[in-house]
């Protein structure tokens, strides 16, 4: 996790757009390994396990490619803050 230390509520909604617009990403490049992986590995003529190499590059790499990303996010974008307790010293309580 990210070692951010989240004391204002400016700050909190800081952290919660750059997770955001990381794991909007992360999906992007899934979506390329997926798109490569299946379609583009269509025109190959592979077999592997009496499976056409096309279908694991489409259905492995991605899953694959999410598990890693999941990973990278949650060790370096990921921040653990409690939204209730920075509201509260927002509000004064």
């Amino acid at each position: 996790m990210s070692q951010t230390r989240i004391r204002t509520y400016a700050q909190a909604m800081r952290q919660a757009n750059k997770e955001a617009r990381a794991t909007v990403v992360a999906l992007a490049c899934i979506i390329v390994v997926w798109l490569l992986g299946g379609f583009g590995l269509a025109g190959t003529d592979i077999w592997v396990f009496h499976t056409p190499l096309w279908v694991i590059g489409g259905c492995i790499a991605p899953w694959v490619a999410a598990i890693v990303a999941a990973v990278v996010l949650s060790r370096r974008v990921f921040a653990d803050f409690d939204l209730d307790e920075v509201v509260a010293d927002r509000d004064g309580e």
